[in-house]
């Protein structure tokens, strides 16, 4: 018999904290748009207990992430290897994740972890006995963002051609008696509606997707979302890094979560349920092969640069989407962080929960559409969901064709070996191999 509990708690942090996400912005966070919150469902068999906890963050460390496990394991009497801990990826959260946190931002996320485990505990405490689907949809709201521009140069943009995972995944979970009670969405997709010029708290277009969703199905249900492999993913009608901020903003971020929840609605009314549901559980620790040499390289080569220009770098528009300023001290300490890896694997944490005969994968990183959507092909569960920045932050996973090509998510991966992403897809489909026939 299956049961199942449901909890959120506001994790939206003061006034005054620096936005995460984007290199060119000068001020702080000046108000707050919608909270962001924490929300949490706990599920339970005969055998075992698993639970997931999305966050309207940019990501969380794998240190935050084991935090939270070890006052779930006390709290809410739930193994650590079973709790995946998720961000949706917003760019309007709080800085500290890929920044050095200020004494504000350290407080926040120094307290972070208590809160997590209260919404895991809470939701552990309202087990009842409950019923699970499946069911997915589909949708346009992403695009390719690795645009070709004349002369072979890529930029963050819109590719039309490119691959991007149109799936809308939605599970769905309700009480003994019918009534709603909480619906996993999972969709790839960048959290970018809002752009470098926004300094606003918000949850962007997955908070809009949450609102929507429990708006049309009612009752009650709590909407939790996940984001997937969307590496190379951004909403469709995103600024973009080559030209000016001119689009964006939070009507886009509402068109793009109103149109998901509504792709996630009719999901839920499709998905046929059950209270026969076997749940399980792995995890491995991967070892992703590296390339630093070339990492290495490519940063001597970006400081001699910055240090010829006297340290100005390239002429700089506040107009401009994206813009990484120049700092030949950045510079210097990751050419010493570098050497001093060596050629040291990424070690990775691949997690694999099983829902009967669906299943969801959690990928610590920013890894590329066409990789998670190789995971789900192969994978002998159907379906089977990635959640993307989970359980910890390895950055950019690109396919081996991307890094011939060059371009933002490459020049941050240059440090991963080209096959670092199949060595991830064949290692998670290992695992989901074993979960299924264990």
């Amino acid at each position: 018999m299956l049961k199942a509990g449901a909890a959120k708690v506001d994790i939206t942090p003061p006034v005054g904290v620096r936005l995460s996400g984007y290199a060119g912005r000068v001020f702080p966070s000046l108000a707050v748009h919608d909270p962001l919150w924490a929300r949490a469902l706990v599920l339970e068999d005969s055998e075992r207990r698993v639970g997931l906890v999305a966050c309207d963050l940019i990501g969380l460390s794998a240190e935050t992430v084991a935090a939270v496990r070890a006052r779930a394991a006390k709290a809410a009497s739930l193994p650590g290897e079973g709790l995946l801990v998720a961000g949706t990826h917003t760019h309007s959260g709080p800085a500290g994740l890929y920044r050095k946190p200020n004494q504000q931002e350290q407080a926040y996320w120094g307290a972070l972890p208590a809160k997590l485990a209260e919404a895991v505990a809470a939701a552990a405490e309202g087990l009842a006995p409950a019923r699970l689907g499946v069911e997915s949809g589909w949708s346009a709201v992403g695009i390719n963002r690795r645009e070709m521009l004349p002369g072979g140069r890529i930029e963050l943009g819109r590719n039309h051609f490119g691959p991007f995972d149109p799936e809308v995944g939605l599970i769905r979970v309700e009480r003994e008696d019918g009534a709603p009670l909480a619906g996993v969405m999972n969709y790839a997709c960048h959290g970018i509606c809002l752009q470098f010029d926004n300094y606003l708290l918000t949850a962007d277009y997955p908070g809009f997707a949450v609102h929507w969703f429990e708006q049309e199905v009612g009752g009650g249900v709590m909407g939790l979302f996940l984001n997937g492999a969307c590496g190379d993913v951004n909403p469709r009608e995103a600024g973009v890094g080559h030209g000016l901020a001119g689009t964006g903003g939070f009507r886009v971020a509402e068109r793009a979560g109103r149109y998901l929840a509504g792709q996630a609605a009719k999901a839920w009314r499709k998905a046929e349920v059950s209270a026969d549901v076997r749940l399980s559980v792995a995890t491995k620790q991967v070892a992703l092969p590296t390339n630093r040499a070339r990492a290495l390289a490519a940063a001597e080569e970006e400081l001699r640069r910055v240090e010829s220009a006297g340290g100005s770098g390239e002429e700089w528009s506040p107009y401009l989407t994206w813009y990484d300023p120049p700092d030949p001290e950045g510079l210097r300490k990751h050419i010493a962080e570098l050497r001093e890896q060596g050629e040291a694997p990424v070690s990775a944490e691949v997690q694999a929960l099983g829902l009967g005969a669906a299943a969801l994968v959690g990928w610590p990183g920013e890894v590329f559409s066409e990789l998670g959507m190789m995971v789900k092909r192969r994978s002998p569960f159907r379906p089977t969901y990635v959640a993307g920045y989970a359980n910890g932050s390895i950055g950019y996973v690109p396919t081996p064709e991307a890094f011939a090509l060059g371009g933002y998510e490459v020049a941050c991966a240059a440090h991963l070996a080209d096959e670092a992403g199949l060595v991830l897809v064949e290692e998670t489909l290992g695992l989901l191999s074993g979960l299924a026939h264990g």
